[in-house]
């Protein structure tokens, strides 16, 4: 926010020091003047010290404090003035104004919860000014060595350069803890803490992203009291009131390394048709009572991280890999869906219940994929018979899938694998038809829940609507993109109000008629749809195509689950609780989402430097007025191929087309494209890498703005 019209004013090469302290008091003296009038009040030498000026100016008039009037005057804003204490809200941060006045602060704001601020205050909202003091939360950098002064590049969500306040001896390339202290001129400036270390890449790669992303890693002593109390045996009796399903063949159906097994299920076919499905959930909520120590952390924490080295737990170990994990052999506590499934694939009827299963074996999607093509057998023949009823009911499912419409596609996914600690290769990930019996199993019992709680039977026989998993068609602004790349292959989206069923048929027509692989289809589509969240009204699911949806089947690892076994156990929740507790668990995924994303590309960056001025393959994933971002075969990981790096024409963004043009050779370069390109830089870190075409030589980076 401030520090960059510090910077701008350090920049100019004349006599005069502009700041934006100036340019304040000028504007005050002044009132409403054109930039002519405020040139000849300050009279800055012709060259630097003027475009200084200019820049300083924008910045002011960007941030909010220089009001741009349509004829091309300027004036100070003249809305109102205050300062408070920046506070996380349940709806995103606010401004606590010292005269007790609550203001919210639109998202994108530079600033975090402990910051105190000047802001402008305007109909309920808050536009910070500057940092007056910032928060004594530290911050995670990369440190850099500039031209003139050392500066840490910030990860986590608030993205920034900051430079430092002190001398430190850490090298450039470090990750280090930084606490920010704010400037004379409003700017900000940080000084080292302590540098970040670890055991190996994969290591430092989670400290410092889960650091730079404010995750709690820590339990207080009374959740660690009470996850260890919670482990003491139930015993080999049936509580009360619990059925008792223990002769049923139930099965785990997770990958390799799973740890945590919160799902199992069981299926048999029924005498007069279709079947009978069994999804049993841990029952988590019988361990993490609302408002105690426990509950407070985990809700805190909303779901489990996982990365490649290790997970962060929503539920200490004890009970996420211990007493709440279906282990085979094993009683364990459960709330089950027990449905009724029609050979069409529709669920005829469904109840839930308390009850205690011990499951007969831990399997994994590839262990089952392979039996159910006809390969290697299952030890259990009561757990195979139901491994393929199981099969029947998801291909049933599947096909109910289809005719609603649903989105369906197939995610180019990758894994880093690691040897030591460090990143050796990149895997694909292939999905089986073992996760699709797993996933549609889950569906249906998400589905149930919502609608079991809609019809009143959870809460006592009372109306308790869920916390509803939502995913909102996509906005018109959004589609932009995936209508050019319609048009370019002669479809156009429908007219009307979008519906799933109608974007997957448009979606495949284009597919058939493009040269594009079809992971870029899926990209382009993925990108113009809402983001999924928790909500309290009910705004139907469009990517699964159903009107009612809520998340149930994963209480070990997601809040949101938790608070739906509750409801369905008759746990009474307040309206305003519930929509606190769905704005915040959509933040911490959100958040785990953000960190998961950040170390695999981290990750993959670490293997892109150790190739540095090597040539790689590539697929053009996007094309922007700056540049082509291409899709590294070997890697999974995008680079950025400058327009500076296509060679010394002028390229101009043709944005319908998806291409880049050149002005004068006409070469094009258009989504889809198979480049040959050059690594020449990589900031592991932050997750930068710069591309150059393979024989072009290096142009100048374009000066004007498009």
């Amino acid at each position: 926010m401030a520090s960059h019209l510090r910077r701008a004013a350090e920049r100019p090469a004349g006599r005069l020091r502009i700041s934006p302290k100036d340019v304040r008091a000028a504007l005050g003296v002044l009132g409403p003047c054109t930039w002519a009038e405020l040139v000849g009040h300050l009279r800055p030498p012709r060259g630097g010290a003027s475009r200084a000026l200019k820049k300083i100016l924008e910045a002011l008039v960007d941030n909010g404090e220089v009001v741009l009037g349509r004829r091309g005057g300027y004036r100070l804003n003249d809305a109102e003035r205050v300062r408070g204490l920046v506070e996380a809200g349940g709806d995103g941060s606010r401004l606590r104004a010292n005269d007790g006045r609550v203001l919210r602060i639109r998202a994108g704001e530079r600033v975090r919860p402990g910051d105190q601020v000047t802001a402008l205050a305007q109909d309920g909202w808050a536009k910070a000014l500057r940092i007056v003091e910032p928060s004594p939360a530290p911050v995670v950098g990369v440190l850099s060595a500039g031209s003139k002064r050392r500066y840490a590049e910030i990860l986590g969500p608030d993205k920034r350069r900051i430079d430092l306040a002190d001398p430190t001896t850490a090298r450039a390339g470090a990750v280090v803890e930084l606490r920010l202290v704010a400037t004379a001129d409003g700017g900000l400036e940080g000084r080292v803490t302590r540098v970040v270390e670890a055991a190996n890449e994969a290591a430092l790669a989670a400290q410092a992203l889960l650091a730079a992303h404010g995750v709690p890693r820590t339990w207080s002593f009374d959740a660690r009291t009470l996850a260890v109390l919670a482990t003491v045996a139930t015993g080999s009796s049936v509580p009360e009131g619990r059925r008792d399903l223990r002769a049923l063949p139930f099965a785990t159906i997770d990958g390799a390394d799973a740890r945590d097994y919160d799902d199992a299920v069981f299926a048999e076919p029924r005498p007069r048709g279709g079947w009978r499905l069994v999804v049993a959930i841990a029952d988590v909520a019988h361990y993490v009572r609302p408002g105690t120590a426990l509950d407070r952390d985990a809700r805190e924490r909303g779901n489990s991280i996982y990365l490649p080295d290790r997970v962060v737990p929503m539920l200490p170990e004890a009970l996420s890999n211990g007493i709440c994990s279906l282990l085979p052999d094993q009683d364990r506590l459960v709330v089950v869906c027990d449905m009724r499934v029609s050979a069409q694939g529709r669920v005829t009827g469904y109840d839930f219940a308390e009850a205690v299963m011990r499951s007969r074996a831990r399997l994994t999607y590839d262990a089952v994929d392979e039996f159910l093509r006809g390969g290697s057998a299952i030890g259990d023949p009561a757990v195979a018979q139901s491994l393929l009823a199981l099969d029947a009911v998801r291909q049933a499912f599947r096909r109910r899938r289809a005719e609603r419409g649903a989105l369906d596609f197939d995610a180019n996914e990758t894994r880093v694998r690691l040897r030591d600690g460090r990143p050796v290769a990149v895997e694909r990930v292939c999905r089986n038809n073992a996760h699709l019996l797993i996933e549609e199993a889950m569906i249906a019992a998400n589905v149930a829940a919502a609608r079991h709680l809609e019809q009143g039977v959870g809460n006592g026989g009372a109306a308790s609507p869920p916390v509803y998993r939502v995913h909102e068609p996509p906005a018109a602004d959004k589609l932009e993109a995936l209508a050019w790349a319609l048009r370019l292959v002669g479809e156009k989206l429908p007219d009307g109000r979008l519906a799933p069923d109608a974007l997957m048929d448009v979606c495949r027509r284009a597919r058939a008629k493009s040269s594009w692989p079809g992971w870029i289809w899926d990209a382009i589509v993925l990108r113009s749809l809402a983001l999924a969240r928790y909500e309290t009204r009910r705004l139907g699911h469009f990517g699964l195509a159903l009107p009612a949806y809520a998340h149930f089947t994963s209480p070990i690892r997601r809040y949101a689950d938790l608070l739906i076994h509750r409801m369905i156990k008759g746990v009474p929740l307040a309206a305003d609780e519930a929509d606190a507790v769905a704005t915040h668990t959509s933040m911490t995924e959100r958040r785990a989402e953000e960190v998961e994303r950040g170390v695999d590309s981290w990750l993959k960056c670490v293997l892109a430097e150790a190739r540095t001025s090597e040539t790689c393959a590539g697929t053009v994933a996007a094309v922007t007025s700056f540049g082509l971002f291409v899709e590294l075969d070997d890697l999974g990981v995008q680079g950025l191929l400058h327009v500076s790096g296509l060679g010394r024409d002028y390229y101009e963004h043709l944005p319908q087309s998806m291409s880049l043009v050149a002005s004068r050779s006409g070469a094009r370069f258009t989504l889809g494209d198979r480049l040959q390109v050059v690594i020449r830089e990589v900031s592991v870190a932050t997750g930068r890498i710069d591309l150059a075409l393979q024989g072009a030589p290096i142009g100048r980076r374009r000066g004007r703005r498009r």
